[in-house]
């Protein structure tokens, strides 16, 4: 049982996981420029884990729980209405204070996880950064931040060290003050003849079995309020405005037609995060065929009409038409085969040249890997945890999209491309 309660929570952390980082895949370009990777990183993965854990207890620990206290209530309450009257006469009480403390830790731990981000976020900075820091002097200064923000923290788990070990004590207190109530109405029971000492020590011997369930009861209500706060907050992060919508990501279009035809930009307005123009009110027509080439001055002008017209960002009015398509509606895949775009900031990805110089032409697998005998566990986990169905060992490269036939005349191509540039 506890080996398939820690299986559902690995599928539905790696679920879980996925759906950020997919997500994230749909977040608009000006949302990375605001948030550090390392904010991003730690909330796939620090902040998600301890969610893993509560997931599998989820159903399993508050009935299992719960079973126990109601079995040993009822067995009080056989025994005698005093008996379980005594022995529920505090929960009351406890179900008040517990969640009233747990409140005001929730609100710490809401602080505290916006600092540990900032923190990281500052780290990230530091790395990227250190050679300036270091040329100009600025590393005494970085370091004299960097211990005001750890003061903050400090400050922060103090306070919930705090309440977390009173809210124990409070508890504790209360449990044991129960047993009191048992010997002063047992014992007077008993004394009057209505009960027996044995059913006195029975109740006590059950009362003790009670309060195990209650405190597991409590313990679990605690890791859902601090689960619910860490949720609460990734899913603020991660559910920004200007997101790209599901449909224009995921999956394959019908089509993919050509771009053949005239662009036109229809009152463009573009603004910054800040609410700042970048562009205002823009009109344009390039004719089919044109080879034209735009003068403008200013580089965050520039480059927003660039990555206009590829989508990266989205115009707060108006609209891009190419060869009447609306730009906006068109498919991620469609603006992948029929757009190009060349810039000096490409990103170098993991691995080898050769995999970066051929992502244009893996966009989705060419080949089905058939498994009727359901042989390949990796494949059926991916199933079961709602994962891509794509798998990386099929086929994924199609020369077809460079309008090539075989892997050779990629690899001509290639070679053509590099000795013409001079980077053989």
């Amino acid at each position: 049982l506890n080996t398939m309660k820690g299986i559902l929570s690995e599928r539905l952390l790696r679920r879980f996981r996925y759906t950020l980082i997919a997500r994230m895949m749909r977040f608009p370009r000006s949302y990375f420029e605001n948030t550090s990777q390392g904010e991003l990183v730690s909330m796939v993965t620090s902040e998600a884990e301890p969610m893993g854990g509560l997931m599998g207890d989820a159903v399993a620990q508050p009935v299992f729980q719960a079973g126990q206290m109601l079995i040993i209530l009822v067995f009080l309450f056989v025994q005698s209405l005093w008996f379980g009257l005594a022995g529920v006469a505090l929960i009351p009480l406890q179900a008040y204070l517990i969640p009233m403390l747990q409140r005001q830790i929730n609100q710490l731990n809401k602080e505290r996880i916006k600092e540990v981000r900032l923190f990281s976020s500052e780290i990230g900075e530091t790395a990227a950064g250190i050679s300036d820091l270091r040329t100009n002097g600025g590393g005494r200064y970085r370091l004299a931040t960097f211990t005001d923000r750890l003061g903050r923290l400090f400050n922060i788990r103090f306070q919930i060290y705090q309440k977390k070990f009173f809210m124990k004590f409070l508890n504790n207190f209360i449990t044991q003050l129960t047993p009191f109530f048992f010997y002063a109405v047992g014992g007077y029971l008993a004394i009057k003849g209505q009960i027996t000492v044995g059913a006195l020590v029975a109740a006590l011997a059950a009362y003790k079995d009670l309060s195990n369930p209650w405190k597991e009861l409590l313990t679990y209500y605690n890791q859902t309020q601090d689960m619910a706060v860490r949720w609460e907050v990734v899913v603020e992060r991660f559910a920004p405005r200007g997101m790209i919508t599901k449909e224009h990501i995921e999956g394959e279009p019908a089509e993919i037609p050509h771009l053949r035809g005239t662009i036109k930009l229809e009152h463009i307005s573009v603004r910054s995060a800040d609410g700042s123009a970048i562009l205002d009110d823009i009109n344009l027509e390039i004719p089919k065929g044109s080879r034209v080439a735009m003068k403008i001055p200013n580089q965050t002008e520039r480059t927003a009409m660039a990555e206009l017209l590829i989508r990266e960002i989205s115009p707060s009015r108006g609209r891009v038409m190419i060869a009447d398509h609306d730009l906006a509606e068109l498919h991620q895949t469609v603006l992948a085969a029929r757009i190009g775009y060349a810039h000096g900031r490409s990103y170098m990805f993991q691995g080898n040249v050769g995999d970066n110089l051929l992502m244009p032409l893996r966009t989705s697998p060419k080949t089905v890997l058939w498994d009727p005998q359901r042989m390949d566990r990796d494949a059926i986990e991916t199933l079961r945890s709602g994962n891509s169905r794509d798998s990386t060992k099929a086929d994924w490269l199609d020369p077809g999209i460079a309008d090539l036939n075989t892997v050779e005349d990629i690899n001509d191509w290639w070679y053509e491309l590099v000795k013409a540039i001079g980077t053989e």
